[in-house]
């Protein structure tokens, strides 16, 4: 029996719903039997099959090109780059895997997996390493406190030490120099007095913005710049902005 989009739709709903414990496995599916006509071993594995690709762990079900490209691009839709890579990840896990034991080669699966990994290149190209983190940190959130303290139980405390490559901009000294000067020790957006001073030569601590950032072609000039406290620093670079 061919199963419709329609029923697919609704096994990952299901499935969606029981890997966040909102239902028993058993009561899963009995609703895509009972609501949704499929048989309960076809059920079952849409079950399965979508905590082993959330979790990007191998699986041995079987699963159409069409209702994996439908899992999969849900998963992105709603996770990310991270839930797209663990799918991924799982998909090709389970390629190696029946194509060992069937000596087929899985052409529509092996499809699905390289369009999936394309999708990851360009969001490697597009996101930096903050912007990527953030990504995850929305991902966890989103989560289920279950699921993020079993990570956490299971990952290593001392982390992995990466490579960083970035462009940065030879700022001017005297463009600083000259701003910080100005400000006098007060911040120049909230007018209070610099926070603290710094430990090195005892001057009042405030930090230079670019009110048009370099980035997107601002000007390193005294005209384009600000001394600004830390608090008011981080709003403008990452909170709400307020109308005029």
């Amino acid at each position: 029996m061919r199963i419709t989009d329609q029923q697919v739709a609704a096994a990952y709903g299901v499935a969606k719903r029981v890997y966040l414990g909102e239902l028993r496995r058993g009561q899963g599916v009995r609703e895509l039997v009972d609501l949704h006509g499929l048989n309960e071993a076809t059920a079952g594995d849409f079950i399965y099959d979508y905590r082993q690709l959330i979790e990007g762990r191998e699986f041995h079900r079987a699963m159409s090109s069409a209702a994996m490209r439908y899992f999969i691009g849900n998963i992105e839709a709603e996770l990310g780059v991270d839930g797209l890579e663990m799918a991924i990840q799982s998909l090709r896990a389970h390629i190696v895997y029946y194509e060992r034991i069937s000596g087929a080669t899985m052409k529509s699966l092996r499809a699905v997996a390289e369009d999936g990994e394309l999708r990851l290149i360009r969001y490697r190209t597009k996101l930096s390493p903050e912007d990527s983190f953030d990504q995850k940190v929305a991902n966890a959130m989103r989560d289920s406190s279950t699921n993020r303290l079993m990570r956490i139980s299971s990952a290593n405390r001392f982390p992995e030490k990466i490579v960083v490559q970035t462009v940065g901009f030879a700022r001017s000294p005297d463009v600083v120099a000259e701003v910080l000067i100005r400000a006098a020790g007060y911040c120049e957006l909230c007018k209070q007095q610099a926070p603290f001073f710094r430990a090195k030569d005892n001057t009042p601590y405030l930090e230079v913005h670019h009110v048009v950032q370099l980035a997107k072609g601002g000007e390193d000039s005294v005209e384009n710049a600000l001394a600004l406290c830390p608090n008011c620093h981080r709003q403008e670079h990452f909170g709400i902005k307020q109308p005029n």
